[in-house]
């Protein structure tokens, strides 16, 4: 992987925030959750209305796979559920902020690199990396939260 810098004052949002995520990501993928704080997120998120964009393919080429987006929004009180059997994730809150929980999958579901369960409160400005056999679920929103989840598929030979 190639993390060229980036300058002080190079329009410096995006790729800061791609650089960070993907070094985050190379050092934890396959191993274990983690909670980052990349540089350039508040300039992203000031910018974006509930997504942000240019995120997938600079993120893709730096990891050598594909990334995709979706946006989850999770109302006052709502809960939301899921695991990543299939593909890794990474969870960024663009509004608001809620409770999220991280842990290995049930035994015979699947393998997890970790027996721990973690909790945090997940906020604008972080991201938070599922790897793949592991469950996650958000909920304790005290206003609507919204998140971009980026899927981050396994390459094809």
């Amino acid at each position: 992987m190639d993390f060229e810098p980036v300058s002080e004052g190079a329009a410096a949002g995006p790729g800061r925030f791609v650089r960070d995520l993907a070094l985050c990501l190379s050092v934890h993928r396959d191993r274990s959750p983690a909670l980052v704080w990349p540089e350039g997120i508040d300039d992203l998120v000031a910018d974006a209305s509930g997504e942000l964009p240019g995120l997938t393919g600079p993120l893709g080429t730096l990891l050598g796979c594909e990334v995709t987006s979706s946006a989850l929004s999770l109302p006052v009180g709502g809960r939301s559920d899921g695991d990543t059997v299939a593909t890794d994730l990474v969870l960024l809150p663009v509004r608001g902020s809620c409770r999220g929980r991280v842990g290995p999958l049930p035994p015979g579901q699947g393998f997890a690199a970790s027996e721990h369960t973690l909790e945090l409160r997940l906020r604008i400005g972080e991201a938070l990396y599922v790897p793949r056999g592991f469950v996650y679920s958000l909920d304790s929103a005290h206003t609507p939260c919204r998140l971009q989840v980026l899927a981050l598929h396994p390459a094809r030979w």
